[in-house]
């Protein structure tokens, strides 16, 4: 790692206007053109950008790697660099440079998991830099004319950088002077990854998400950006197994690869598809002990409601030793996985994504057009799988009305997703769709624990027991599923398909 100060002043330049004259000041030097391209990190909740930090990976210039800018004073920012790795995970942010930025934050330095550093927005910039020099030749400072395209924003601009190198802030005064002559103005943007962002941080920090009248990308990005972040923030919390971890790291794999498929007319699909398979294998290692809780939960409850005449042997000690085993060798599995360069490179192109993102052309148009038949096309999915169900008998249907939760739950996400920006009638939906997810949720439940039931069962004759209990448990679970729960899940999904 390695630093120095900076001390610049940047100007917004039309797009063809031109760079003032500077003879008298300076000679100018050699010129050298560069095509950098730089992804810039932040939280979700853009902390850096609100303490005028910026972060950084960038290349195709001079000084490729990652650079951290700390503000020290006006016109004037301490730069850290790292170099850039090849190896796996070397899209996440280097530890030292993370160390430097919760240094840098001192008391307001993420806790939350969810606040992990992550893409925020992709600058493409064509410079051309001049060298400014003195009367013997030395090099004073570099003038950086730069003409720069954002993603997801669609923005473009021009901007020119006068950056001391050996000349003193007298010249910066005298460059100022020059181009204020010459109508040439002082930016008012911190920095170009916060004129990238607009008035997006200020509509985050009031509960508000992208502007639905802007370009559907910014909108899909910032959810995809949340979802990122709960994975790749959680993993220590997963691999120590804490207290919802995996919960709440599956949900967030669910929901990437239920964005990737509702709006996958955005993205270029030989891309986000293979990702999206990739979101599948990580889903079911984080299922194995995430299910196990469920279960013993589950079958802890309606144990718990026997009589205790119809309790007969060591049952409660039996479903804890097998669900704790079940849950001991899924999580092992998951730390194993997480520990792989299968998931790190997972992450990296999770990472990759966000800061590159494949977009299509139909991203660039109005959220508020674009989307909604999206999630229109989600609900018709849900439908068809309801209207299979309804024709079927016994497992068959069990199995399609899973389905057709699972298109449920992506219709629940997907409200989820616009709701920020849409406002109370998507968050409503949301609930909505939750609310029948939750309903069929409780018959999967009851479904997966007479499978559990069995297998518990068996385990118990090999050791001696008696299995009458889990007969009497699993001859419960079966009237649910062919009752009440069966019908409250048919019942709760019409509803929000008449809505």
């Amino acid at each position: 790692m390695a630093g120095h100060l900076e001390t610049e002043i940047k100007f917004e330049l039309g797009e063809d206007g031109s760079v003032p004259p500077l003879e008298g000041l300076v000679r100018l030097g050699a010129v050298h053109e560069y095509r950098q391209r730089a992804v810039y990190y932040d939280t979700v909740d853009f902390l850096l950008t609100r303490h005028s930090i910026t972060l950084r990976r960038r290349t195709g210039g001079s000084d490729d790697g990652w650079h951290l800018k700390l503000p020290v004073g006006p016109g004037s920012r301490q730069e850290v660099h790292a170099d850039l790795e090849d190896a796996p995970g070397h899209l996440r942010v280097p530890t030292v440079l993370r160390a430097a930025v919760a240094a840098a934050l001192g008391a307001d330095r993420p806790a939350d998991p969810d606040d992990a550093l992550v893409p925020l927005s992709f600058l493409a910039t064509h410079r051309t830099e001049t060298e400014l020099l003195g009367p013997e030749g030395a090099v004073l400072a570099s003038l950086a004319d730069d003409r720069v395209s954002a993603l997801p924003s669609g923005l473009s601009m021009r901007e020119v950088e006068v950056e001391l190198v050996d000349g003193d802030e007298e010249l910066l005064a005298a460059v100022e002077e020059r181009f204020a002559e010459h109508g040439v103005e002082r930016s008012e943007s911190p920095s170009k990854v916060a004129w990238s962002l607009g008035s997006l941080p200020r509509r985050v920090r009031k509960g508000r998400g992208p502007r639905r009248a802007g370009p559907a990308a910014v909108l899909v990005h910032s959810y995809l950006r949340r979802e990122v972040a709960a994975v790749v923030g959680r993993e220590d919390a997963m691999r120590a197994d804490e207290e919802d971890a995996v919960h709440q790291g599956r949900i967030a794999v669910r929901r990437l690869r239920s964005a990737l498929r509702t709006f996958r007319r955005l993205f270029r699909r030989e891309v986000s598809d293979p990702l999206r398979d990739e979101l599948s294998w990580l889903g079911d290692i984080l299922g194995a002990p995430r299910d196990a809780e469920v279960m013993l939960e589950h079958l802890g409850a309606a144990l718990d409601e026997l009589p205790a005449d119809l309790v007969r042997g060591p049952v409660h000690e039996r479903l804890r030793h097998e669900v704790g085993t079940r849950h001991g060798s899924g999580h092992d599995a998951l730390v194993a996985a997480l520990n792989s360069e299968r998931y790190l490179a997972l992450v990296d192109s999770l990472l990759d994504f966000l800061g590159d993102t494949p977009w299509r052309g139909l991203a660039a148009k109005p959220a508020r057009k674009v989307l909604p038949p999206l999630i229109r096309k989600a609900v018709c999915r849900a439908a068809r799988d309801r209207d299979a169900a309804a024709h079927a008998e016994g497992d068959a249907q069990l199995h399609l009305l899973h389905e057709a939760r699972k298109r449920a739950k992506a219709v629940r996400y997907a409200h989820e997703a616009v709701a920020p920006s849409f406002g109370d009638r998507a968050g409503e939906a949301a609930e909505e769709w939750e609310a029948a997810t939750d309903a069929l949720g409780m018959l999967q439940d009851s479904s997966v624990a007479t499978g559990w039931l069995v297998e518990v069962a068996a385990a118990a004759e090999a050791a001696g027991e008696v299995s009458f209990t889990y007969g009497v448990l699993a001859g419960l679970e079966y009237a649910r599923q062919s009752g009440d729960l069966r019908e409250e899940g048919e019942r709760a999904l019409d509803r929000v398909l008449r809505r």
